[in-house]
């Protein structure tokens, strides 16, 4: 479905962006940052030339860096491409903010934005090698997750993806960003980064869950229910349900009743 973005600005078409991956609406996503790119693109294009002509350069009303923009909308197209499975394109999206320094004008905000696309970029080539199943790009990828703490969360996400779709172990990496995790759940609920936080939990099982640690697996789906009526993220509560309902004769009596207690919650 085509969407509608005239007349919507820039910060605007950024809430949507946010919004949309929210909802894992990748290809709403790739309208809006297609739509986000070629505006940025036009205000450069209008700055340049007013810089060129000696006139007072308009910021058009922006919040953020120029940068920001050119790399953000980039950054999230990549993600649904990568998302959708189509890598090739998801490269593409890449190059285009690994290095944003050809932006001219930037000032030390745009400076530091440069740096974290750069970054990014990087990071975002890891998990796309993750997802094609070469493992031998997980190293690199720990390097960066070891140094980016903010990334954490998300990394993990990518992770078990890559493990649960290509059958390998990946223990002794939930080990280790486990209490890093825990102690940052406050963190992740009051940033809104609600989706990455619910979506790690219920990865997580299903991960414990293909490697035949069924009681994990359950108890993890509890907790992912919970957090998700909690949080108000039907998203997650959906994908957790059906899992626990595959799972449900081999529940322990005490987890079993926990779910239904759950459930009774729910319907008052």
């Amino acid at each position: 479905m085509e969407l509608d973005l005239n007349g919507i600005n820039a910060d605007s078409l950024v809430q949507m962006l946010r919004a949309s991956f929210t909802l894992e609406n990748w290809d709403g996503i790739l309208q809006i940052a297609d739509r986000l790119y070629s505006e940025i693109n036009q205000f450069y294009s209008i700055y340049q030339r007013e810089h060129a002509d000696g006139q007072k350069v308009c910021n058009f009303g922006l919040k953020r860096s120029i940068v920001y923009y050119f790399g953000y909308s980039m950054c999230l197209k990549g993600i649904a491409l990568e998302k959708l499975g189509r890598y090739d394109e998801a490269r593409e999206c890449i190059s285009k903010y690994e290095d944003l320094g050809w932006i001219n004008g930037m000032n030390a905000e745009g400076c530091a934005e440069v740096e974290y696309y750069r970054e990014i970029a990087l990071a975002n080539l890891h998990v796309i090698e993750l997802n094609e199943g070469n493992t031998t790009a997980l190293p690199d990828y720990l390097v960066f997750l070891r140094h980016n703490e903010e990334e954490i969360l998300p990394g993990m996400i990518y992770i078990l993806e890559s493990a649960i779709k290509h059958k390998y172990n990946v223990d002794e990496v939930l080990i280790e960003f486990k209490e890093q995790i825990d102690s940052m759940g406050e963190y992740y609920i009051t940033k809104r980064n609600i989706r990455y936080y619910i979506d790690y939990i219920y990865l997580k099982a299903k991960y414990y869950y293909i490697n035949g640690n069924i009681y994990d697996s359950i108890n993890s789906l509890l907790y992912s229910l919970a957090s998700s009526v909690k949080l108000k993220d039907d998203t997650g509560f959906r994908k957790s349900a059906v899992l626990f309902e595959k799972l449900r004769n081999q529940t322990t009596s005490r987890q079993l009743d926990e779910y239904l207690c759950l459930m009774e919650q729910i319907l008052d």
